[in-house]
């Protein structure tokens, strides 16, 4: 191993160690090849105290959308937002503001979208929204909640799974983020034992949403 690579072993070991010191107080991870700041919430989150922190998806967060391909289709919310789903997948209303568009091949697979008026700080108001979901929805683990940033503006990307009495586990994995005070959203939910292909579709409708 030459010196320079000697030295650099060394410096990641001393920061894995100061990392692992730091339970209970705010990490700031850095996700180098993007050169992006990722903010986790503290580990001592009373409402969800197997959280698991990790980087964020490369790619998450692009500035440039590309063209939209043969296999997806552009779809629109209110407060001038749009974004991509698989085409073939029907959109229907599921809250004001939002959108559902569903496998028509399995309708254990879906995406959800859309905008609403931002009201106050955008971690605390979903870190209040996982324990509110925790009272519906049985065995909910927190994967991760992270600040991030979404082409200059604040954002937060949080995945969690869950126990379904009919389907077994559920992973669900969405990114919000906020624009003149609106705030949007994409999102993702599988089954999790099929969940593989989902991190992609969500960093796809990311990427190719507006604003």
């Amino acid at each position: 191993m030459s010196a320079s690579n000697t030295r650099f072993a060394a410096l990641v070991g001393a920061a894995n160690f100061l990392l692992c010191a730091a339970v209970g107080t705010v990490l700031l991870l850095v996700n180098g090849s993007e050169g992006q700041t990722v903010q986790s919430v503290s580990v001592t989150d009373p409402v969800a105290p197997d959280y698991e922190s990790s980087t964020p998806t490369t790619g998450i967060y692009s500035t440039t959308p590309e063209p939209v391909a043969d296999s997806y289709e552009t779809v629109t919310a209110p407060d001038g937002f749009s974004t991509v789903v698989p085409r073939g997948w029907p959109s229907e209303p599921k809250n004001p503001g939002s959108y559902q568009a569903t496998d028509p091949a399995d309708e254990s697979h879906y995406v959800r979208y859309g905008a609403s008026d931002a009201r106050g700080d955008l971690v605390d108001t979903h870190v209040a929204a996982e324990k509110d979901t925790a009272t519906r929805l049985t065995g909910l683990h927190r994967v991760r909640m992270d600040r991030i940033d979404v082409r200059g503006s604040e954002a937060v990307d949080w995945e969690f799974t869950w126990e379904s009495s009919t389907q077994g586990t559920r992973h669900v994995r969405a990114v919000y983020w906020r624009s003149g005070g609106v705030e949007y959203f994409v999102y993702v939910s599988a089954l999790d034992s099929a969940w593989q292909p989902m991190p992609e579709l969500l960093t796809t409708m990311l990427d190719r949403s507006r604003p």
